[in-house]
């Protein structure tokens, strides 16, 4: 016997455990409904995928049926920075620089979900303005197979690994350089 909406109950249950053990439980109740059905699940996926990120602009373009999502945090920024500054301090370019092309590795196999989505991560290891680096989101609903809850399962997880790489980095920069301290990161982690 199957249950009707069992894997989506299931995923809202699975995600509201990963930001709790994120100590982001306020999203779940800033994000989700508590009236708990299909309809309401994809419902709850979209309102939590903006939340995510500090920064979070939308924009949909109705000629091509694409909706733009353009998601910054101070994680994916310090990250950017970190990543310069390791590169400066080992004589690596930002295109060799194997942080920055572990961030598009990382993006690409969280995010090549569907054929629905498409991605593109703009990183500055010297940042202009805030939230410069940043991660651009094209969802489009011509055939409506995009599961929002995978898509949100795989940016928290997205969000933890520069958060983790901000930690990582900063431990490396500390050693190599007399006690450079990213304070973002460590308050990130110890949250």
């Amino acid at each position: 016997m199957a249950v009707d909406g069992f894997d989506e109950l299931f995923n809202i249950v699975y995600i509201a455990k990963k930001l709790f053990d994120m100590r982001k439980y306020e999203l779940v109740k800033s994000s989700f409904s508590d009236l708990l059905d299909l309809d309401m699940y994809y419902e709850n996926m979209y309102s939590l995928i903006p939340n995510l990120f500090e920064h979070h602009d939308c924009n949909y373009y109705e000629n091509r049926g694409v909706e733009l999502h353009i998601l910054s945090d101070p994680v994916i920024v310090d990250f950017y920075v970190l990543a310069g500054k390791y590169g400066k301090r080992n004589n690596i370019s930002d295109a060799d620089n194997p942080y920055i092309k572990a961030a598009e590795e990382e993006t690409r196999d969280n995010l090549n979900i569907s054929h629905e989505l498409d991605w593109m991560l703009m990183g500055h290891t010297e940042p202009k303005r805030p939230f410069h680096s940043r991660l651009g989101l094209f969802i489009s609903y011509e055939c409506g197979c995009l599961d929002l809850g995978v898509l949100a399962d795989r940016l928290i997880d997205l969000y933890e690994w520069f958060a983790n790489q901000c930690v990582e980095l900063s431990n490396i920069l500390d050693d190599t350089m007399g006690g450079l301290q990213i304070s973002l990161c460590e308050e990130l982690m110890a949250a």
